[in-house]
């Protein structure tokens, strides 16, 4: 028996999203992922090596179908990754960014719409010499 597979569309991995940013302004976005069609977002992670000045929030903004989401951790750990999650039991849903050790999400992506944009901003009393590092782990829709 043949399988007719034409016309159907699947999910393709793409390489990793990825922002070293060095000296961030504070308040300013950093664009992560530019605006793309048709996108699933696998997992989104952060992490901010401060010396000083503890920064908050690290922040992740998502611009999905035109719907702004924010995944924010206040007062992030020197040097610790964030991995972005949603909290399903709470209502509405809530999203944050926690240290990926507790990530216990058991999803196969965190988020998916047709048009998506990622921009990552950090917030500092006091602007230092720190990098912010953003990998955002996607997938597009294709033919």
């Amino acid at each position: 028996m043949k399988h007719e597979t034409a016309g159907r569309q699947s999910f393709q991995h793409m390489p990793d999203a990825t922002l070293t940013q060095a000296n961030p302004v504070s308040g300013t976005f950093y664009p992560v992922l530019p605006a793309t069609e048709n996108v699933r977002i696998i997992t989104m992670a952060a992490v901010v090596t401060w010396a000083t000045t503890q920064p908050t929030p690290l922040r992740l903004r998502v611009i999905i179908d035109g719907q702004t989401l924010y995944f924010d951790v206040t007062n992030p750990i020197t040097a610790t990754w964030y991995g972005a999650t949603i909290r399903e039991q709470f209502a509405p849903a809530a999203q944050a960014l926690t240290t990926i050790e507790v990530i216990t999400q058991r999803r196969a992506f965190l988020l998916e719409g047709k048009s998506v944009q990622i921009d990552m901003q950090i917030t500092w009393a006091v602007t230092q010499p720190t990098p912010v590092d953003v990998i955002v782990k996607y997938a597009v829709l294709r033919p």
